[in-house]
């Protein structure tokens, strides 16, 4: 297995493992954040889910994970904080009205 450390300009560290020939993991602070790997000839980068694209080169897939902004919010994340929010204001609402009227 090796190992790559890469500092990042926001001060995180990612660091990248090889478990197996022709993967390569990419973790900060324990949770993996991406990977690539080898397919047909060309290195597949993917964050999560979300595949980033397919590269002809190592250097231009992990570069294409190091780089992706670790804290800007994917569009489902950024919906699930919204519809998170609303429910609380709900919540805050019923239990407002309900105080009121059991007073």
């Amino acid at each position: 297995m090796t190992q790559h450390v890469h500092d990042l300009d926001t001060g995180l560290a990612v660091r990248w493992t090889s478990p197996e020939r022709g993967e390569w993991t990419a973790d900060l602070n324990g949770m993996v954040v991406g990977e690539v790997h080898r397919d047909e000839g060309r290195y597949v980068a993917k964050r999560g889910r979300r595949t980033l694209g397919r590269y002809r080169s190592l250097d231009a897939a992990l570069e294409a994970v190091d780089h992706r902004s670790l804290t800007t919010l994917e569009p489902s994340r950024a919906w699930a904080l919204v519809l998170v929010g609303i429910n609380v204001g709900i919540v805050t609402a019923i239990s407002l009205v309900a105080t009121a009227f059991l007073r």
